[in-house]
């Protein structure tokens, strides 16, 4: 019995024993497990540190300049730590506080799937007279610039009311919007100018040069130089009081009374090198009572410089535009590694480059979309080799009278001339219904447009009657109504401008000239290249013309609207529209802050061009838009460019 108990010891001994013994070796198990796991975690963080660091190596995140300009890194700026957005720590903290105009950026350049490389070709519908930004009022020269150059702040085009840094990291103003402190970023470069470097005569172009403060002193210095021609800016600062230099880096814009707009037209600064436009093509200063005239020519007019993430390469007219990446861009750059904007005025021939692959993007017109897209007409958007999509931007068609012209300074004619306008039939049958009719000029899906006001309506009759109240009458039985001016018989006989690259708007107007001649008025109808036509009304040679307005997401009606800019050289008020009311609401709502008051005021000024018609108002189209399915991430934004390529890629 003795022995069988000392057994059963002995045995939960060793079991007991042997229990220890596993519990031991499956903590070493553990603890190892748990001690690799650590290390890899270290692994991963030190590759993820190595990879950001690589990247801001590549691409200038590291290091600043010395506060003169100069291009040399300053020992203390390369021990600043990583980057955010583009952002030192310091200035990244300096951004945070609170005080600030500028928010960070809640949306990435770069989808998390995107593929680096390739090059992007884009159809551009027109050829251009030029680059400089200045001078050429044109929604493609600011969609060219879009990739070229910045601003001091941009809108998150996900969130436009949200202002985001670009060359200012930090903008402070006073309570009245009249003071705006702004701080630079240290490390932005200008692009290298597109000339031939290796050519001693451009070799006062070979430094390599950083934005500062006199950059954007140069730019304001430009827009109020009476001999340049940027009627079309200049009005916006007319409240401009002051521009102080503090420092390379920091600046004081200064305006003489609070306006709603010295918000946006101050984080919309632009820098302007006064290195490069304030010289001749050999280096040589032009005097100073010359350089507005000097700079309308300027020799580097042919050719874009900016800070942005594409650097302008050449542009052969009539050809094409060629844009690559800046690599040492100084904030998140883009996937793709150049852009090229080919110039096919020709809409079956875009058309037909896009099939073919050599173009990789374009815009539709509204006969292409139904033939192609809605009909089946091209097989590659029933595979999915090709996509499409439309969407709304902010802009408008319109008919633009030229109230100088003895037809159209009578209100009654105008509006005749709009009630002889078959707006939502042509609509339907040449834009096939991409878009609506409008009444007035603001975004239609905007909170300004006024939906109460119904565009005036489809009537040959009463235009008729107008007209004959105005005294337009076929006094001799040709068919062709006159009226006796200034001593003399005037036949109701006028010319129309017309894009010539849009086919479909020659249709809609060879269709109103038949509904005119049925009341008496004969229309010539004149297709032009969009060079010829800005030329034309810049100079306001026309009789009417077709127009389209790029709306901005803030509304300012001064530009294209006031009186002034009636007879400003080069000015957007091209039909001569004048009227003391609208001029009264066009600058209280400058003064206004109130968003209410501020809406208010644009129903009143909508209710009087509806009244006067000195355009007769068409209509907002829906875009189309074609790409090949190598295109990623195609989306579309409310402000422009819509179609920004900024966050494509390319499937590689």
């Amino acid at each position: 019995m003795q022995k069988s108990f000392l057994t059963s010891i002995g045995m939960l001994v060793t079991m007991v024993f042997f229990a220890g013994l596993l519990a031991f070796h499956s903590w070493q198990i553990h603890h190892t497990q748990r001690h690799v796991i650590q290390m890899a975690q270290s692994v991963q963080q030190m590759e993820r540190a190595v990879a950001r660091l690589q990247h801001e190596l590549e691409h200038g995140g590291l290091g600043a300049v010395a506060a003169g300009g100069d291009a040399e890194a300053s020992p203390t700026a390369a021990r600043r730590g990583p980057r955010m957005g583009g952002l030192s720590a310091e200035e990244h903290e300096a951004m945070v506080r609170p005080g600030n105009l500028l928010q960070a950026r809640t949306d990435s350049v770069r989808a998390p799937d995107a593929q680096a490389g390739g090059t992007l070709r884009r159809a551009f519908i027109t050829d251009i007279p030029g680059l400089n930004p200045l001078t050429e009022n044109s929604a493609d020269v600011s969609e060219l610039y879009h990739y070229v150059a910045e601003s001091l702040a941009a809108q998150q085009r996900d969130d436009p009311d949200r202002w985001i840094p670009s060359l200012a990291y930090r903008v402070e103003v006073n309570d009245d919007f009249t003071e705006y402190r702004v701080f630079l970023k240290r490390n932005v470069r200008w692009h290298q100018p597109a000339v031939d470097l290796t050519d001693d005569r451009y070799a006062w172009l070979r430094e390599e040069r950083m934005v500062v403060a006199d950059d954007f002193a140069f730019y304001l210095e430009l827009i109020q130089n009476p001999q340049v021609e940027a009627a079309f800016l200049r009005n916006y600062y007319q409240e401009l009081e002051s521009f102080e230099v503090i420092s390379d880096h920091e600046f004081v814009v200064r305006w003489s009374e609070p306006t709603y707009q010295s918000i946006s037209f101050t984080l919309g600064l632009s820098p302007m090198p006064r290195w490069l436009y304030a010289f001749d093509e050999d280096g040589e200063p032009f005097d100073d009572a010359e350089l507005g005239r000097r700079f309308n020519n300027h020799w580097y007019n042919q050719r874009a410089i900016g800070t942005g993430p594409y650097r302008f390469v050449s542009w052969q007219q009539g050809g094409r535009i060629i844009l690559e990446r800046f690599e040492r861009y100084h904030g998140e750059p883009p996937a793709i590694d150049r852009l090229e904007f080919q110039v096919i005025s020709d809409a079956t021939a875009r058309l037909n480059n896009l099939r073919a692959g050599d173009v990789d993007y374009v815009r539709l017109l509204p006969t292409q979309y139904k033939n192609e897209i809605m009909d089946g007409g091209t097989r590659g958007f029933r595979t999915g080799d090709l996509q499409n999509d439309t969407f709304q931007g902010t802009s408008y068609f319109y008919l633009g009278w030229n109230s100088e012209r003895p037809w159209f300074r009578d209100r009654r004619v105008r509006l005749a001339m709009t009630h002889a306008f078959d707006r939502q039939g042509l609509l339907e049958r040449n834009m096939h219904n991409l878009g609506r009719v409008i009444s007035g000029p603001f975004f239609i899906d905007g909170p300004d447009y006024d939906h109460g006001i119904e565009p005036w309506p489809y009537d040959l009759q009463r235009a008729a009657e107008l007209l004959t109240q105005a005294g337009w009458e076929d006094r001799n039985g040709d068919g062709i109504r006159e009226r006796i001016i200034d001593g003399q018989s005037v036949n109701f006989e006028f010319s129309i401008l017309v894009y010539g690259h849009r086919p479909e708007f020659i249709a809609a107007m060879e269709s109103y000239r038949n509904d005119l001649a049925r009341i008496g008025v004969s229309m010539r109808i004149q297709p032009v290249e969009w060079a010829i036509m800005v030329q034309r009304m810049t100079e306001k040679d026309f009789d009417a013309f077709t127009g389209g307005w790029v709306l901005g997401w803030i509304t300012d009606l001064y530009q294209i609207w006031h009186s002034s800019q009636a007879d400003a050289p080069r000015g957007s008020n091209r039909v001569g529209f004048r009227h003391p009311e609208a001029d009264e609401i066009i600058e209280q709502v400058r003064r206004t802050f109130d968003d209410d008051a501020r809406r208010e005021l644009f129903r009143r000024f909508h209710r009087i061009v509806h009244d006067e018609q000195p355009y007769t108002f068409w209509y907002a189209p829906r875009e189309v838009a074609a790409w090949r399915s190598g295109v990623r991430n195609v989306n579309f934004s409310p402000i422009r460019p819509f179609d920004s390529s900024m966050n494509w890629f390319l499937a590689q």
